[in-house]
């Protein structure tokens, strides 16, 4: 049995609860430090592991997955980002 990458040990806290049905937008900044690639590298394994979500700009990643929205939320705060949640409803006008 290998290590477990830091995305499967945030997602390990959430995979239990309920999904949600709700559009999710966790939008994130770095201030004094710039995410490493192994940040966008969990991204996408928490993308992987939720079967959801997608970067839409640079730092905002949208989900239908509340359990998605607070594994990103952790990941930012592990490498010392700050991160919000928004939930929200598309709608076209």
């Amino acid at each position: 049995m290998g290590r477990r990458s830091l995305a499967e040990q945030i997602w390990e806290k959430y995979a239990e609860e309920p999904k949600g049905q709700e559009t999710w937008l966790v939008i994130y900044n770095f201030q004094e430090t710039k995410p490493t690639t192994k940040f966008y590298d969990n991204i996408n394994r928490i993308q992987t592991l939720t079967e959801d979500g997608q970067l839409i700009q640079y730092s905002v990643y949208k989900t239908r997955d509340q359990r998605a929205a607070k594994a990103i939320r952790d990941l930012v705060k592990h490498y010392e980002g700050q991160a919000f949640i928004f939930k929200g409803e598309i709608t076209e006008i």
